[in-house]
């Protein structure tokens, strides 16, 4: 299974959304080495800016490290901070005001979403089966209005249960959406 270690965090006061970005991508395309095979199983990142956010307050960044299993999250976390990165890493952390993480599972659909793609974060309604809501989702997704479906694996923050991605926004009756967006990719 796919899995994404998300996590979404603002700058501190004085730091120029500017000069975050920029380290931030930097941040990435180091951790993007890891794409050569030096780390079984890492299957790539990317960073978005997103607005106001019910869990986190003031706007700021979502980042998504791909894997393909638990075991790939455990060795992705010593590379990140490995002697080759750790300068980097070190910098970004310390320009961080707050965050928050999740870890979540792709169920279906692809793993990056596109530049201007829709995002839909929600919690499965009471009365509602997963087998029910898995069906409706499922079916979206093969007939193309939704590229992805994440739930999440381990609650690690307040996120909602699961993340939708599409070209627009879909209203799915077993779904309550706590938030919608358009994609913006930093990194």
């Amino acid at each position: 299974m796919t899995l994404a270690y998300t996590f979404w965090h603002r700058p501190q006061a004085g730091i120029s959304p500017e000069g975050y970005e920029r380290d931030l991508s930097l941040f990435h395309e180091r951790l993007g080495m890891l794409g050569t095979g030096q780390v079984p199983g890492y299957l790539g990142s990317y960073s978005l800016r997103v607005p106001d956010l019910p869990w986190q307050s003031g706007g700021g960044y979502e980042d998504w490290y791909l894997v393909d299993g638990y075991a790939a999250l455990g060795v992705l976390a010593e590379a990140a901070v490995d002697e080759t990165r750790l300068t980097r890493h070190d910098a970004l952390a310390g320009a961080v005001l707050d965050g928050t993480g999740g870890l979540y599972g792709l169920r279906l659909g692809t793993a990056a979403p596109a530049e201007g793609a829709w995002v839909g974060w929600g919690h499965k309604r009471p009365g509602v089966s997963y087998a029910e809501l898995f069906s409706d989702l499922d079916s979206r997704v093969e007939v193309g209005s939704l590229s992805a479906i994440w739930q999440r694996q381990l609650v690690l923050g307040p996120a909602p249960e699961f993340r939708l991605e599409g070209r627009a926004p879909v209203t799915v009756p077993g779904l309550e959406l706590t938030l919608g967006l358009a994609v913006s990719t930093v990194a």
